[in-house]
């Protein structure tokens, strides 16, 4: 099968994200499912009223995925964060959009497909990752510094962590998203 992503961003980590997802597709190409699967990846203003919707082409045996992301939002993020809300929208949205067509793969090879899908995010960081982990030890107050140790990940974001969680809200562009913006930009 193939399953595919393409982009339509700026300014936000979501282009160096899909990059990560290179091996998924490699891995996909190996597997057995009655269609392909494209997504794309709209990362705009909330202004321009862009949704999200799917569509099944039956000519050429292909599910294609708009998703429309909110730029302003993904602003605010860091990388990591963005990488989890990515995993938990795409997986959310792959397993509701694949499931709605039952009579082109039955309900056991929807099943096999997704159980791999989440596996490999599981895997990778994309479901259930550091920032999630992260929130789980600092509610088990573990120390700011041995959240850090123990999850590889820099204090800073430990501490930034830890503010969202005590509904501190940023309110400035995230210092990962800086960097992201000053690569080319991603183009569809």
């Amino acid at each position: 099968m193939k399953l595919a992503f393409y982009l339509d961003t700026h300014g936000t980590c979501v282009g160096q994200l899909s990059d990560e997802l290179l091996p998924l597709e490699e891995v996909a190409e190996t597997w057995q499912f009655p269609y392909d699967i494209i997504v794309v990846w709209r990362v705009l203003p909330e202004s321009y009223g862009r949704k999200t919707f799917r569509r099944f082409d039956s000519n050429d045996n292909t599910l294609a995925l708009d998703m429309s992301i909110t730029y302003e939002r993904y602003q605010l993020m860091s990388k990591n964060e963005q990488r989890e809300a990515l995993g938990i929208y795409l997986y959310t949205y792959m397993s509701e959009s694949v499931a709605k067509y039952k009579k082109y793969a039955d309900k056991e090879t929807q099943n096999q497909f997704l159980a791999k899908i989440k596996s490999w995010m599981l895997e990778n960081n994309w479901l259930d990752g550091k920032v999630n982990q992260a929130r789980e030890l600092l509610t088990q107050n573990m120390g700011l510094y041995e959240v850090s140790q123990q999850l590889q990940m820099p204090l800073e974001e430990v501490e930034y962590i830890l503010l969202r969680m005590n509904d501190y809200e940023q309110a400035d562009v995230h210092p990962d998203n800086i960097v992201a913006g000053k690569a080319p930009p991603y183009q569809l």
